[in-house]
């Protein structure tokens, strides 16, 4: 849990309360707190320690643009702002969002919306029935190893390039 209650004495601390309240719900999961400046540092020197990060929409933008800069770049990380209780829908989108200053430009880079795609599905329980979630990721692993990239990942490829090579790839992945 990212938090900043050091300095936000009203609010952050009210999050850290329900957090901790709702982390009372579920004993069998480890968890526990950092400020957001220091999650940064172990975002960069120690990445493999984490697994989810649960913070503010605004802790959470400003992580979640690093860690895609870390793996590569912000086109690739998928996003999903998740209703544990599955009462409210989900959403799911890159994490750079729908990116319109670069709209029809030809340079987005398509691979976060089908992550994102994949992660939907394994949201919805179908990556589990028919492994439809891992043949997305594979897919697009498949096509960026083929050095099939758009410029943000040092390619040469564009938006619609990068995109027609993963449907036809998916295509292949499900035939086997």
């Amino acid at each position: 849990m990212v938090t900043k209650s050091n300095a936000q004495r009203h609010g952050m601390v009210l999050w850290d309360k329900v957090f901790y309240e709702v982390a009372e719900e579920y004993p069998d999961i480890e968890h526990d707190k950092m400020l957001v400046d220091a999650m940064t540092v172990r975002m960069v020197n120690n990445p493999e320690s984490l697994d989810t990060i649960v913070a503010t929409n605004l802790h959470a933008d400003i992580l979640s643009d690093l860690a895609a800069a870390l793996s590569g770049s912000i086109g690739i990380a998928p996003s999903s702002n998740l209703d544990p209780t599955r009462k409210h829908p989900s959403m799911f989108e890159p994490i750079h969002g729908s990116a319109p200053d670069i709209a029809g430009k030809g340079v987005a880079n398509p691979v976060g919306a089908f992550w994102s795609a994949a992660e939907m599905v394994r949201w919805l329980g179908q990556g589990k029935l028919d492994g439809t979630a891992d043949k997305l990721m594979q897919a697009i692993e498949n096509v960026t190893k083929a050095g099939v990239k758009t410029r943000d990942l040092a390619g040469n490829s564009n938006t619609k390039e990068v995109t027609e090579a993963v449907c036809r790839d998916i295509v292949i992945v499900f035939k086997k």
